[in-house]
C-alpha cells in the first residue's frame, strides 16, 4: 500500500467544513445587506426612522400653520391637535393611543422601549402629538397590509440562506468525504467477495490511510492463514485417501474369502453368518467410496432422492443396531411417535449417517448396556434420537465432535475409529437440510445423538 505524500486529517478537514459555512453565511448576509440597501434605494422599502426624518422635517410647518389638516400628516403617522388646556380638537387615533397621547403632552407618560413612539408639536393655539413606528415599512399601504413585516421577511431570507448554505456546503464535503472512502469501500467488498488479491489504495486523510494500513495488515494475515488452511485440509485430504488405500486391500482378501465359503457346503446358520459378513463388507466398500468422496469436496456428493416408506427404513435400521449391539450383550430399545408414513430421502446416505452414530454408541456402550432409538416426527422434521449409557461426551467433545479427524475426547475415544464417524454424519445430515445435535443425558450422564432432517 502506498501512501500519499500529502495528506490532512480529519481536524483538519473539520476545520476547512467550519470555516466554509461561515464563509456562506458571511456571502449570505452580504447578500441581504445589499438586497435591503438596494430596497431602499428604491424606496421600495423604508428604513426604521424614516417616519421620525418626515416628522423632523414638517415640524415647522405642523407647529406654525392656522389647521391641521390630515393630508399634512406624514405617513404611517397618526395624530392627535389638543387645546392648551388639553381637550381633543381633532384626531385619529383609536382611544388607546390617544389616551397614551394625551398623557405623553402632560409629560406624564414617556415611551423609551418598543416600536412605537410619540413626537411632541407645541403649537400658538395648543399642542399636537404624532404617534409613529421604529420600524421598517413597505412604501405601499397594501404591502403593509397583507404582507409581514419586512424585518420578518429579511429574518427569514436569512434563516433559509443559512439552512440552504449549509445544505450546500454540507453535499460537497460530503461528496469529498466519499470520493477518500472509495479505497476503504473497495477493499472491505473485495474481502467480502474473498478476493485477496487486489492493492489497497491510499486515501488522502490520514485517519483512513490508518484504517486502510489496518486493512491491508489484516488482509495480508488473513491470506497467509487461508493459505494455511487450504494446505491443512489438502494433508487431510490425502490422509484419507491413503487410509481408504490401506482398507481397501484387508476388505478385498475378507470378501474374496467370505464369496469362497459360500460356495462351500454350509449349514443355515453358517450361511447366514457369511451371508452377514458379505453384506457388511459390501457396505464398507460403499462407505469408503463416500469417504473418498467427501475427502475431495462436500459439493460433490449429491443426493439421491426418493420415496421412501419410513416404517420400513427404520425396521431395516434397527436390524442393524440389534446385530451391532448383540456382540457386546447391549439391550435396545426402539420408541416411535408421528411416524409418516413416507417421506422423500436417500436411503443409503441416511443409512449410514445412522449406522456411524449407532456403531458410535455400541463402541462406547459398556457390556449389558442399553441403547435407545427414537424416532420422532411432526410436520416439518424427522428426528433420529440415539442415546447409550457410556461416559458421555466431553464439554470439548460437544463442541468439536463432529469435526474431521476429531480425537480429543478421552471419554469416548477409542482406537478403532479415526475421527471421521459423526463428521459424515453431520455432512449427510446437513445434505438433507438438518443437523447433528450431540448432548449428553441428565440423568445417566451417556451420549445422546439427534440425527433431524427436513421432511419434504
Amino acid at each position: 500500500m502506498k501512501i500519499r505524500n500529502k495528506v490532512v486529517t480529519l481536524k483538519t478537514v473539520f476545520i476547512r467544513y467550519l470555516f466554509s459555512l461561515i464563509a456562506a453565511f458571511f456571502i449570505v448576509i452580504v447578500f441581504i445587506i445589499f438586497f435591503v440597501e438596494l430596497a431602499m434605494k428604491t424606496q421600495f422599502l423604508y428604513p426604521a426612522n424614516y417616519s421620525e426624518n418626515i416628522i423632523r422635517k414638517e415640524k415647522a410647518i405642523l407647529s406654525s400653520s392656522l389647521e391641521i389638516k390630515e393630508s399634512m400628516i406624514p405617513k404611517g403617522c397618526s395624530f392627535a391637535v389638543f387645546d392648551k388646556k388639553f381637550n381633543v380638537i381633532k384626531t385619529n387615533m383609536n382611544k388607546y393611543n390617544l389616551s397614551e397621547a394625551l398623557s405623553y403632552a402632560k409629560g406624564d407618560f414617556s415611551v423609551d422601549v418598543g416600536p412605537k413612539r410619540y413626537y411632541f408639536i407645541e403649537r400658538q393655539d395648543g399642542y399636537c402629538v404624532l404617534q409613529y413606528y421604529v420600524q421598517m415599512s413597505y412604501n405601499s399601504d397594501w404591502l403593509n397590509e397583507k404582507f409581514p413585516k419586512p424585518e420578518y421577511f429579511i429574518y427569514t431570507i436569512l434563516v433559509l440562506g443559512c439552512l440552504v448554505s449549509t445544505i450546500v456546503v454540507t453535499a460537497i464535503f460530503a461528496k469529498k468525504l466519499k470520493i477518500h472512502l472509495v479505497p476503504l469501500m473497495k477493499a472491505t467488498e473485495k474481502i467480502k467477495e474473498q478476493d485477496l488479491n487486489f492493492d489497497v489504495a491510499s486515501s488522502r486523510i490520514k485517519e483512513f490511510n490508518d484504517v486502510l494500513l489496518s486493512i491491508s495488515e489484516m488482509k495480508t494475515e488473513l491470506k497467509k492463514s487461508l493459505e494455511e488452511q487450504w494446505n491443512l485440509e489438502q494433508a487431510r485430504r490425502e490422509q484419507i485417501s491413503a487410509l481408504t488405500h490401506d482398507i481397501k486391500t484387508p476388505l478385498t482378501i475378507v470378501k474374496g474369502n467370505t464369496e469362497l465359503l459360500c460356495d462351500t457346503n454350509l449349514n443355515k446358520e453358517q450361511q447366514s453368518y457369511t451371508n452377514f459378513i458379505l453384506k457388511n463388507t459390501n457396505r464398507i466398500e460403499q462407505y469408503i467410496l463416500l469417504l473418498t468422496k467427501i475427502s475431495k469436496t462436500e459439493s460433490e456428493i449429491s443426493l439421491v432422492l426418493k420415496k421412501t416408506n419410513v416404517e420400513e427404513f427404520i425396521k431395516e435400521v434397527y436390524s442393524e443396531l440389534m446385530a451391532l449391539a448383540a456382540s457386546k450383550h447391549i439391550k435396545t430399545e426402539c420408541i416411535k411417535e408421528n411416524i409418516p408414513k413416507e417421506s422423500t430421502l436417500d436411503e443409503k446416505l441416511l443409512l449410514r449417517c445412522l449406522m456411524n452414530v449407532m456403531s458410535n454408541a455400541v463402541d462406547y456402550t459398556p457390556n449389558g448396556g442399553l441403547i435407545k432409538f427414537h424416532i420422532l416426527g411432526n410436520d416439518k422434521k424427522l428426528k433420529f434420537i440415539v442415546t447409550d449409557t457410556g461416559k458421555g461426551f466431553t464439554k470439548e467433545g460437544l463442541k468439536s465432535a463432529a469435526k474431521q479427524f476429531y480425537m480429543g475426547d478421552t471419554s469416548r475415544n477409542s482406537k478403532k475409529h479415526f475421527g471421521m464417524g459423526l463428521y459424515i454424519a453431520d455432512s449427510i445430515a446437513k445434505l438433507h437440510n438438518g443437523r447433528l445435535i450431540l448432548e449428553n443425558l441428565s440423568d445417566s450422564g451417556g451420549g445422546k445423538v439427534t440425527i433431524e432432517i427436513a421432511l419434504i
